[in-house]
């Protein structure tokens, strides 16, 4: 296949050219940092720094986008909230526009979205078809990046939307971020630990997004999130156990309030989602649960 990504210099981004490349597909990314696309993308990738520079001719058999500026780049002030939208629900309304002045249409397009999307739902049992359990700034978000994209399928493309968990990595992503800190033993517990987390390994994630690539037939929204969400206080224990380090410390959710305002709804909330779809069409997860994902990655 020829495809076209969006966000392929990100962590899921470069893992995925990585396996699409692997498997034969011919790779075109669009980047804003053409130096540094050219130095971690596989060999032979094509780079385009606009979508306006692709030709209404182009061949183009499916699309991946995952564009998005980091949730966690900076406090959400009302201008960062802009950028947020911008980076997603822009980027996905120039994908749509640019399918619809190709001669020949993709067949499929693999557009990103989040469990943000459910708000935050303590206990809640969260699957595909759950509504919306409070409209904060997360399913605000979602919900327009995912609207943006419908359109293609009145043009006779193929849309798989993929609410994806918090993706686990040892190069990238919160995992990345944690382990300098864990392996010092001053990892901590966020909030109460009560709320939960649905997570997923960055080889599953990547899995999930190249079946919904290459299977004709599937379509619609797909929760990307392992079938065994923790709380945060399974996380911080399985983490610390696994480094081998205390598990002792907490940070109170009054102080993550203050210090990182709106934002700190994502650390001390949280939503306990199960891909039901992707089980009902029968994939495997390689690593089901936190213990197996933790296990693999810390020994990297």
């Amino acid at each position: 296949m020829k495809v076209l990504i969006t966000g392929g210099t990100g962590f899921i981004g470069q893992h995925l050219c990585r396996r699409l490349a692997a498997h034969g597909h011919e790779l075109t990314v669009l980047t804003r940092k053409p130096r540094k696309a050219a130095r971690v993308l596989p060999e032979g990738t094509r780079l385009v720094t606009s979508l306006d520079d692709i030709n209404s001719d182009a061949a183009i058999d499916g699309i991946v986008n995952l564009a998005g500026e980091s949730l966690f780049a900076g406090r959400w002030t009302e201008r960062r909230k802009k950028v947020l939208f911008a980076s997603r629900v822009g980027v996905t309304e120039a994908v749509v526009s640019l399918v619809s002045r190709l001669d020949r249409k993709p067949a499929v397009l693999v557009s990103g979205s989040a469990v943000g999307f459910y708000g935050n739902a303590d206990n809640a049992e969260l699957s595909e078809e759950s509504p919306a359990r409070k409209r904060d700034f997360g399913y605000l978000l979602c919900d327009a990046w995912e609207q943006a994209a419908r359109p293609v399928s009145r043009q006779g493309v193929r849309l798989c939307l993929v609410r994806t968990g918090i993706v686990l990595g040892s190069d990238g992503g919160m995992l990345s971020k944690l382990l300098p800190v864990y392996r010092l033993g001053l990892g901590a517990m966020l909030g109460d630990g009560n709320q939960w987390l649905s997570w997923v390994h960055i080889d599953d994630m990547v899995a999930v997004l190249v079946r919904a690539l290459e299977t004709p037939g599937v379509d619609g929204v797909f929760n990307a999130c392992a079938p065994a969400p923790v709380t945060q206080r399974e996380f911080h224990h399985t983490l610390a156990r696994q480094v081998k380090r205390p598990a002792l410390l907490r940070v109170p959710s009054t102080a993550l309030k203050v210090g990182l305002g709106e934002q700190s709804s994502m650390l001390i909330g949280g939503q306990r989602v199960y891909p039901r779809r992707l089980e009902q069409q029968g994939f495997i997860f390689r690593f089901p649960d936190l213990d197996s994902a933790l296990s693999h990655l810390t020994s990297r």
